[in-house]
């Protein structure tokens, strides 16, 4: 697993040069009026295919894995604050999903209220979608796949969690909040169901999509004031924490792709995360 560390270690530089920055869509119009509720999930167990289900907001009941990193990130001391983070649209952007469950069209709707129960219900769509996959994988495992996989699966619940409370945050208070928060926890976990899959492919090398996240990170990093920096970092190191141990219970599947294919795939995906930021911070 060197491959893995190596590549860890040279992001731990990029977050220690920079804060770290996140990830996800936020394109949206309404004020912080108002409060609501956001879904959250629980952590898988090790027994017969369990992974997390969606009922109210609550911390993941897993406890945080240890980082990889080996490095603690500095606090920036130069980040230049990027002022008001309002959002310019009422409704979430996203790009495709990578797998195909039927949902409802949540911008076709007219009030908060309505959209935030439409978020809400298509995020329970993939959390389903989520579980069926996850305990059909995990069936065919022996006891050290099984370990691993719940290795990885602990870690994605951490990274998506920070994510998606990192981009709710910016709402606290507000009634576009619920909004927020199901949409990230449903698109992320259609890249995990995706990645559990394995269906989803990259032409892209390891090297090249690597210089890509290190350019789109800086440009991220550059619109965020000191103290969302400092919160992103967290965000990428469980990232970080989460594509290692996914990458390493892929490469001891039996018909294990090449690490690198594994390693390209999750770097590209959180590549189009953080060009989504970049782009909704730079309106």
């Amino acid at each position: 697993m060197g491959a893995l560390h190596s590549n860890g270690a040279s992001w731990c530089h990029v977050i220690m040069s920079k804060p770290t920055l996140n990830l996800f869509s936020l394109v949206l119009i309404l004020g912080l009026v108002g409060c609501g509720q956001s879904p959250s999930v629980t952590a898988p167990e090790e027994s017969a295919g369990t992974t997390p289900e969606s009922t109210e907001v609550a911390p993941p009941e897993t406890d945080a894995p240890e980082s990889q990193a080996t490095e603690t990130p500095r606090t920036p001391s130069s980040a230049s604050p990027s002022g008001t983070e309002t959002p310019s649209a009422s409704q979430p952007s996203s790009r495709s999903s990578p797998v195909a469950l039927a949902k409802k069209d949540c911008g076709q709707l007219t009030t908060q209220q309505e959209m935030n129960q439409c978020a809400a219900e298509n995020y329970a769509i993939s959390d389903k979608a989520l579980n069926q996959v996850y305990q059909e994988v995990r069936q065919g495992l022996d006891d050290a796949a099984k370990a691993r996989l719940t290795a990885a699966e602990e870690r994605w619940i951490v990274f998506r969690d920070a994510q998606c409370t990192f981009e709710s945050d910016r709402f606290e208070g507000g009634s576009m909040a619920p909004l927020i928060q199901a949409t990230c926890m449903e698109q992320i976990t259609d890249n995990r169901i995706a990645e559990l899959q394995q269906t989803v492919k990259t032409e892209i090398g390891l090297a090249d999509i690597d210089a890509q996240l290190n350019e789109v990170y800086q440009n991220v990093q550059s619109l965020a004031s000191e103290a969302t920096g400092e919160a992103l970092v967290d965000v990428q190191l469980s990232w970080l924490d989460y594509r290692d141990a996914h990458c390493e219970y892929e490469a001891n599947l039996p018909a294990a792709p090449d690490v690198k294919a594994c390693l390209a795939v999750t770097t590209e995906t959180r590549v189009w995360q953080l060009e989504a930021l970049e782009e909704e911070w730079s309106l």
